[in-house]
């Protein structure tokens, strides 16, 4: 049943950044590039050659390539019917910290190309993670009170009813806590723009400005596979518990593509905050979560 679900969810990752964009492009009044636009430009990269900077070494060659293998592995840990591949043996921490593998590979990449952009880029994105690394924690610390528990399938199989009727007030604000570490973490807007093409406003863009044909498909599918777990990880914080694996995994893709539309409509009515105001809005999230701790250990 998981490798099926693994399987579902690297055919329809693609299409959860159809959503998003489709929705911008509704907001805008335009026609937009499609559901299925990522999906033929994944299919025409890969029948490119790859360009490598002059100073680059092999490290810059497996750099894509096993920051994809990080995000795959961690979607075949994570539980997406309630269960994984070896999801009850996997901390929840260390879900993360596969996926932080992949953050590690793509900056280091950068860094070997030896551009100058490149390197802006990389230092911008693991300060963003240094900041992001308290609230993950924080989110988890309080998944771990509710649950009991620190696998990743346990604090990811869902809440009762009843806890939605106690603890209302915590769960909404650890939501939005995450829901701030979604965007962050996937690039989006009002932290980063993955449309963006002025070299100076780029943080994760900047890393893939000398990445071409099938490293970049590699890299552009890394991204909407992580955006489908990130989103699928809030949904399954907070969905009601299901005895019925089938259920569970619809309601987890109908929240992914649920949380695609709203990322889509965030975008479209707020703008990229400025660049040092990242902090604040991350020290707020992390207040959030931490409110959320003390309502759920002390009401």
């Amino acid at each position: 049943m998981n490798i099926l679900s693994v399987i579902l969810a690297a055919l329809l990752a693609p299409l959860f950044i159809g959503i998003v964009n489709q929705t911008k492009a509704f907001f805008g009044g335009r026609r937009g590039p499609g559901l299925f636009r990522l999906y033929r430009d994944l299919f025409k990269l890969v029948r490119k050659s790859c360009p490598r900077p002059q100073p680059s070494t092999w490290i810059f060659d497996i750099s894509q390539s096993v920051s994809l293998a990080s995000v795959i592995a961690a979607a075949a840990v994570f539980p997406w019917a309630g269960f994984g591949l070896g999801s009850t043996m996997v901390p929840a921490v260390l879900f993360f910290y596969i996926l932080a593998a992949g953050r590690f590979f793509t900056v280091i990449g950068a860094l070997d190309a030896g551009n100058a952009f490149e390197g802006m880029g990389a230092s911008r994105e693991m300060q963003f993670s240094t900041l992001v690394e308290p609230v993950v924690f924080v989110v988890l610390g309080f998944l771990v009170i509710l649950n009991g528990d620190v696998s990743l399938s346990s604090i990811l199989s869902g809440v009762s009813v009843e806890t939605w009727r106690e603890s209302i007030v915590a769960l909404i604000l650890v939501f939005v806590a995450f829901y701030a570490v979604f965007l962050l973490e996937n690039c989006r807007v009002p932290f980063d723009d993955p449309e963006t093409h002025l070299e100076l406003t780029m943080i994760h863009e900047a890393m893939l400005l000398d990445v071409g044909g099938v490293d970049l498909a590699f890299a552009l599918y890394a991204a909407a596979l992580k955006f489908m777990l990130l989103a699928a990880f809030l949904v399954a914080m907070f969905i009601p518990q299901s005895g019925n694996a089938w259920v569970h995994l619809a309601s987890v893709f109908g929240g992914v593509a649920f949380i695609s539309l709203v990322t889509g409509v965030v975008e479209s009515v707020t703008a990229r905050v400025r660049f040092f105001k990242t902090p604040q809005m991350l020290l707020g999230a992390l207040l959030m979560a931490s409110l959320a701790v003390f309502f759920l250990a002390c009401f």
